[in-house]
């Protein structure tokens, strides 16, 4: 059993509060189902041979249109969907009705299956998450009726004027940052790049919220933002030709606290209400880039950061890693599990928010619990499929106590067999780069009151 560094803790603490999805996604075009239409014994062409009415738009010549994309599956899609699939988001725009419709057999599927709106958590015993993207019954079944009465768009008038809340809450971008100049990664080998940017802050503030628009996602593996309140970075950064300066790890140095995160899948973050990271006035910040060249051999990234900023004081909170780093995963092993347990022995009780679990494509499963001396267990967050394309830092829906002497329990499971493309055929490690691997969880943490 491990005791996180006193000096780790306890410095994060004081550094902090002195002062880391979407809809059906388908690389392959997918026809509309079209021609008949459900129930009236309409033609293929979509036309009603009683009264010739046109079926696309779902009108039987006055009675009821039955379920049509303005008035149903719009508002549908713009709960569970849009936040990620837009004309500014990954994929395709399912805010379009041509694009839906043409997508239609495929969203049902993907839905019906469970594989959309993604959201890899496992509930069952474990603390209840905040805003999970799940699709009611009654919304599949939406869908299921609108795909089978072949896709009618329905009059715009019809749209509701409200969709309801969107399970996915995207911060403000109060201040939005952008690397200084187009960066191109200088190998096909993982490139960890620093730079840094000036928030302009004069005041002394705190972020709560985060969002991060990839320029290049095929390169992007995650991204990490560091405060720089004793401006180390620029040094750094003169010292180093072209954009930017090398930093495996970290930003450089120690006078540092994590702000920010991101990796494949996650769609942005906001912290929960009444909580924030201090940042001081004057701090500068670095954005530190992994990129994965293979992705895009010779792309270029110019990727953007934006902050939501607290405008009244709220209470400190700040990421505290735990972690394994003496992994030591052998070839031909399919579930290979590591882990540690850290006992939080600081004469401080904290209040824990969530946390964003982190593997790379190794990972099969990631487990977080608290236990407490007296030997009670509390399932934190649970993934029991892990997939890269998918991490995000998951709110709870009630923060949880861990009190001075608690543990908690970090369990990772990996496939570096046969089942899985990107086994190695070796050892695997800890290590910065995607073909090594991490288990690791950056908790957000505030001290209870």
């Amino acid at each position: 059993m491990r005791h996180l560094p006193r000096l780790l803790f306890l410095g994060t603490a004081a550094l902090a509060l002195g002062g880391l999805a979407g809809c059906a996604e388908s690389e392959d075009e997918t026809k509309a189902a079209g021609g008949e239409t459900g129930d009236d014994g309409g033609g293929a062409d979509g036309t009603d041979g009683a009264d010739g009415s046109d079926g696309a738009d779902g009108d039987d010549g006055g009675g009821d249109p039955g379920v049509t994309w303005h008035a149903d599956v719009a508002p549908v899609l713009a709960r569970h969907c849009f936040a990620c699939h837009s004309d500014e988001g990954i994929g395709f725009d399912l805010g379009d009705y041509d694009t839906t419709a043409l997508l239609a057999e495929a969203i049902v599927a993907a839905v019906d299956s469970g594989q959309m709106p993604p959201w890899p958590p496992d509930e069952e015993g474990c603390a209840p998450l905040d805003n999970p993207r799940r699709l009611s019954p009654d919304e599949q079944a939406i869908l299921e009726a609108w795909l089978a009465d072949g896709t009618p768009e329905g009059d715009p008038a019809s749209a509701p004027t409200d969709t309801g809340e969107s399970d996915v809450v995207l911060p403000d971008e109060d201040i939005v940052l952008e690397l200084p100049a187009a960066y191109t990664p200088n190998s096909i080998d993982d490139d960890y790049r620093c730079f840094v940017v000036d928030p302009g802050l004069t005041d002394s503030t705190q972020i709560t919220g985060f969002q991060v628009h990839p320029e290049n996602p095929a390169i992007v593996h995650h991204m990490l933002l560091y405060t720089d309140p004793s401006g180390q970075g620029a040094a750094l950064d003169a010292a180093e030709e072209g954009p930017g300066y090398t930093c495996f790890g970290d930003p450089g140095f120690y006078d540092t606290s994590v702000v920010g995160a991101w990796a494949p899948g996650s769609p942005g973050v906001k912290l929960p209400e009444g909580t924030g990271l201090p940042v001081t006035a004057g701090t500068q910040l670095i954005i530190q880039m992994h990129y994965s060249p293979a992705g895009d051999p010779g792309g270029s990234d110019q990727s953007i950061v934006s902050l939501d900023i607290a405008e009244e004081p709220v209470e400190s909170v700040f990421f505290v890693p735990f972690l394994d780093s003496r992994l030591e995963i052998p070839p031909d092993t399919e579930n290979h599990v590591e882990g540690t347990s850290v006992v939080l022995d600081y004469g401080i009780d904290v209040m824990l928010y969530g946390g964003g679990p982190h593997m790379h494509r190794l990972g099969r499963s990631i487990r977080i619990e608290k236990e407490t001396p007296a030997g009670e267990r509390d399932c934190l967050i649970d993934i029991p499929e892990w997939d890269f394309n998918t991490q995000e830092i998951y709110m709870l829906q009630e923060p949880m106590a861990v009190n001075d002497g608690d543990t908690i329990h970090l369990e990772c499971t990996y496939n570096n067999g046969a089942s899985n493309p990107y086994a190695t055929g070796d050892t695997v490690r800890w290590g910065d780069a995607t073909d090594d691997e991490m288990c690791l969880v950056y908790a957000l943490v505030g001290l209870a009151r």
